[in-house]
């Protein structure tokens, strides 16, 4: 009871001197109304911006899950910081960040499809014969193959790009016969976003 009482009586006094306070505010001495002014003059805290992460299927291993996650990274960076590489997006209608952010990755789930999309034997390094990964122009999906995961987070950043490009629209060769080839699409990327 003796406990009760006690708190009742501090909480009493705090919002007497709470009343007094906010009625009262012209009699602010020097030191509280230059610690009001110091506090003014402290920014608001910021708010941090919503993180942007690539939607990567769960099914999708470490090793590529954790190259992919770099390259969206330095690819939304590079959208967002060179005019050139978000006007790529521009030329389709289509806007660089939010067609980054809605791609979805799966990985390439059949030994038949990684050899379709991505290339029996294909190296890492060779030029056209493999693809990184595919997404359907116009289409959300992406599939990421399996070597992926053994490219610098340049080379992926690139394929991110290349890839949001046709999910914004881009078509080409050889499906339509008047568009870029892969490599060429993959060079603009490269040129247009300062790879």
């Amino acid at each position: 009871m003796k406990t009760r009482l006690m708190v009742a009586s501090v909480c009493v006094m705090l919002l007497a001197g709470a009343g007094s306070w906010a009625g009262e505010p012209t009699e602010l001495s020097a030191v509280g109304s230059s610690a009001v002014v110091a506090a003014a003059a402290v920014s608001p805290p910021t708010v941090q911006q919503e993180t942007i992460e690539p939607w990567i299927h769960p099914t999708m291993p470490k090793r590529i899950s954790e190259k992919l996650e770099a390259g969206f990274a330095l690819a939304l960076e590079r959208v967002s910081e060179v005019e050139s590489c978000s006007d790529l997006f521009s030329e389709l209608g289509a806007e660089a960040v939010e067609t980054l952010s809605s791609g979805l990755y799966f990985p390439v789930d059949t030994y038949q499809r990684e050899v379709e999309v991505c290339g029996r034997n294909a190296t890492v390094n060779s030029g056209g014969a493999k693809n990184l990964a595919y997404t359907t122009v116009g289409s959300a999906p992406t599939w990421v193959c399996r070597h992926f995961g053994r490219v610098s987070t340049e080379k992926a950043a690139v394929a991110v790009i290349h890839e949001a490009l046709h999910h914004a629209g881009l078509t080409e060769w050889p499906h339509d016969r008047l568009a870029m080839t892969s490599p060429e699409i993959t060079e603009m990327v490269e040129s247009a976003c300062g790879f």
